[in-house]
């Protein structure tokens, strides 16, 4: 268990402090609950790209910039930012802020939390422009770049791996080293593996006050509870019974036929979102036969994608074959539709043929947290089997999953919802494919060109051109396999006042009655 106190200030003299104020001790302290599907491979904030670790970094962890409510970037321990003409220097103002520790945040901090980003960020990416950073005072920060980078903003107020700010003395930490320290409304108390994430009220949280409410991951944000517990729940019927029970209030996500049949009792209240993500299959190419195109082709033309979509999603689902959502800015239209569901048994056979495929067996890797990914997994298997692919499931836990996918070896087929990275735009879902560690394992030199345009190109027609080539690319060598989107459901206890469904549930601004 890690603990506040092994950062240095123990939990019974941080909670006792709280309580002990006159306002407090009126009445009991106010605990909100809320259950997820998994425990996060992490706290350390940067280093993962993982929806159950910025579930609860994101409240006590913030960002030069965030999202708005509509996922557009908006200043957060920013004032804001002076772009040059040239697009190669960022001015950053710095608000007040104060870390869980009772520093105060200054640039150094800043400076040191960028620094460590581009060494082992989840999205380390965005900091590969960065040529220097310098501090001339204590509230400003000066980024200056090698060449244009006009996702730089995109990319440091994404919250698939949050940009988070550190205290200086921890951004000098390895990956995974750094304890859980920031300066956001609620501070972390104790990790228990296997069971929950417990985080407090900060008392000394410096609110932004350029924003009159909530709005997104940016905007005011008011601690109304005295603490957090964020509990690991497997299971989606034991996650049902206990918002039932009422020893939960906030379910990250109900099961659909179960928000269904609950949609009539009025102490519970249901949150429909669509979409909330891609489903996707995510291929190795450095294993082999997936290292053959031809192969990968002939999966793609096997698959029934709807068959899919409907089986894993229990029918909260949308066919749709674009890389970003439909009605964004960089929807690519059309391209690639002609490869998208092709359900095509006998296609898939001949290109099999054409691979020289010789029974070789192929392991698709699915998780049992979630049951989507499990689903999806199972019901492909099935399909690829009927036209002759040797398949072995293997099912683990999330974390293990997660863990495996990163490795170059015992894996060919991962089921994946992406969601963070099409909410946020045309940088997260290009960057998932290319850089120094794609998810497909094999830089491919076409979509590196979309990534180096789409992050480089001071003009928007060229930007969305990348975009444009980057899905032709994905269908036209199948470098993984986009089945869908993906709609989620929430669900709150009747008491939970104010509560707003977004992307990631944020339990500032929320009051139990």
């Amino acid at each position: 268990m890690l603990t506040r106190r092994e950062l240095g200030f123990g939990v019974g003299a941080a909670v006792t402090a709280g309580l002990a104020r006159p306002a407090l001790a009126q009445r009991p302290p106010v605990e909100l609950v809320m259950a997820q599907q998994a425990q996060p491979p992490t706290l350390d904030a940067q280093v993962t790209t993982a929806q159950a670790a910025r579930n609860i970094t994101l409240h006590f962890a913030e960002t030069l910039f965030a999202r708005d409510e509509a996922g557009n970037p908006k200043p957060d321990l920013a004032e804001g930012v002076d772009i040059s003409a040239d697009g190669l220097t960022y001015r950053f103002a710095l608000r007040e802020a104060r870390f869980h520790n009772g520093k105060q945040m200054t640039s150094a901090d800043v400076k040191a939390s960028l620094l460590r980003y581009g060494r082992v960020g989840g999205s380390a990416f965005i900091m590969q422009p960065v040529e220097a950073i310098d501090t001339p005072d204590a509230r400003t920060v000066v980024v200056r770049m090698k060449q244009p980078s006009p996702g730089f903003i995109a990319g440091i107020s994404s919250p698939r791996a949050p940009c988070a700010i550190l205290p200086e003395e921890e951004a000098g930490k390895e990956a995974n080293r750094a304890d859980p320290i920031g300066t956001g409304p609620y501070r972390f108390v104790e990790y228990r593996p296997d069971s929950h994430v417990r985080l407090a009220k900060f008392g000394d949280y410096v609110q932004n006050r350029a924003y009159q409410g909530m709005d997104g991951f940016a905007g005011r944000k008011m601690a109304n509870v005295d603490s957090l517990l964020i509990r690991f729940v497997p299971e989606g019927g034991a996650r049902t019974a206990g918002l039932q029970a009422g020893e939960m209030h906030i379910l990250e996500a109900i099961a659909v036929p179960a928000a269904q049949r609950l949609r009539n009792d009025r102490s519970l209240t249901m949150h429909e979102m669509m979409p909330w993500s891609f489903q996707t299959l995510m291929l190795n190419h450095v294993a082999p036969p997936m290292d053959n195109p031809v192969f990968r082709r002939a999966l793609q033309a096997a698959l029934d994608l709807e068959e899919i979509m409907a089986i894993s999603t229990d029918g909260l689902y949308r066919m749709t074959h674009g890389w970003q959502h439909p009605g964004t800015e960089y929807f690519a239209g059309d391209v690639g539709k002609e490869l998208y569901n092709l359900s095509n048994k006998d296609r898939a056979r001949a290109l099999l043929r054409e691979a020289n495929y010789r029974n070789e067996e192929i392991i698709l890797l699915g998780d049992s947290s979630f049951k989507n990914h499990n689903d999806t997994i199972v019901t492909a298997a099935e399909q690829l089997r009927s036209v002759g692919i040797n398949v072995r499931v293997v099912i683990t836990d999330w974390p293990t999953a997660f863990s495996q996918r990163t490795q170059r070896t015992g894996w060919h087929m991962w089921a994946l919802m992406l969601g963070i990275e099409p909410y946020e735009g045309p940088y997260g879902v290009v960057g998932f494919f290319s850089g120094q560690a794609p998810v497909q394992h094999a830089r491919d030199p076409v979509i590196e060109e979309c990534q180096a345009k789409l992050n480089n190109s001071l003009a928007e027609a060229d930007r969305k051109q990348a975009v444009v080539d980057f899905q032709r690319r994905m269908y036209e060598q199948a470098i993984a396999i986009k089945c869908g989107d993906v709609g989620i459901v929430q669900a709150t206890r009747a008491q939970v006042r104010d509560y707003k469904p977004y992307r990631i549930p944020r339990m500032w601004g929320v009051t139990l009655g």
